[in-house]
């Protein structure tokens, strides 16, 4: 199998240099082939250059995308796939590092299933943990803690697997996420009609769910980031923007139980008021369903 991993960037800096560091180290065994895909979104500090001066290691493309009112996420990465060969894709974002398994345990799901969106938790780690320069000098991924993705406090409090939520396609979260190209391909790729931060990725599980795929989260596939993103007022109304087109897009009733996840983005919801949003959510949907 050989599988393309896909990284859209917009000034990402030294971030994505680590994220490059720790692909050169995947051991992905069985044969597989790995290459990388990095679209340049337009950036203006010195990406190209970075990329330029990279130690050899990776089979690595370079795509810059000049910068217009179009530019965003989806289209950076709707990108990458056109430039992709693999079998498989796997997307994440610069930010981030993984062990050396990471992208042999998206790849183990799908040789075992030609069907499947695989997702991992994302971490993000504090002032109290290793900094990215001490990190980076001993690859120590033992010494940092278990993940906290709000994925897995979902599932605990529902007891169930990703799979077997009528909402599983909300959390296709692109940081962390694999599925066949053909699938992309065949679902169209991301919409680009989302702007800003946030749906666009879930609105993707949507449609590769309806295409008969199977979700499954695999807690070993997990990727730290030092990012302080968060969330922030400009997130919140983007948004709720993106609500906005992603239930007009698909107008069922579903979809539209997406708005009781509204607060959750608010910066004032505490993360235990989200999580009880996510669980009333579930069972809105499955309500419908009878």
């Amino acid at each position: 199998m050989k599988v393309s991993v896909i990284l859209p960037c917009y000034n990402a800096g030294p971030a994505l240099g680590r994220c490059l560091a720790a692909l050169r180290r995947q051991e992905l065994g069985g044969g597989h082939a790995l290459e990388v895909i990095v679209v340049d979104d337009g950036s203006t500090d010195g990406t190209a250059a970075l990329v330029d001066g990279l130690e050899p290691g990776l089979d690595l493309r370079y795509v810059h995308q000049p910068r217009t009112a179009a530019s965003g996420r989806s289209a950076a990465r709707n990108i990458g796939i056109g430039h992709a060969t693999g079998d498989l894709v796997v997307m994440l974002d610069p930010d981030h590092v993984f062990p050396p398994d990471f992208v042999a345990r998206h790849a183990g799901h799908h040789e075992r299933r030609p069907d499947l969106v695989v997702l991992g938790p994302r971490h993000r780690l504090g002032d109290a943990d290793t900094g990215p320069e001490a990190f980076l000098r001993d690859w120590s991924f033992a010494s940092l803690p278990p993940p906290r993705d709000v994925r897995l406090m979902v599932l605990a409090r529902l007891g169930a697997d990703l799979d077997d939520l009528a909402t599983c396609w909300h959390y296709a979260f692109s940081c962390n996420l694999s599925v066949r190209r053909e699938h992309l391909l065949a679902v169209g790729g991301f919409d680009v009609g989302f702007a800003g931060w946030g749906l666009e990725d879930s609105e993707l599980g949507y449609r590769l769910r309806r295409h008969g795929l199977a979700f499954v989260f695999e807690p070993q596939a997990v990727l730290y980031t030092w990012e302080r993103g968060g969330m922030t007022a400009r997130r919140y109304a983007d948004w709720r923007r993106n609500l906005v087109h992603f239930t007009a897009t698909h107008p069922g009733a579903d979809v539209a139980q997406l708005w009781l996840l509204d607060d959750t983005f608010n910066p004032d919801v505490t993360v235990e008021d989200g999580i009880g949003r996510y669980v009333a959510f579930e069972h809105a949907v499955r309500a419908l369903r009878g």
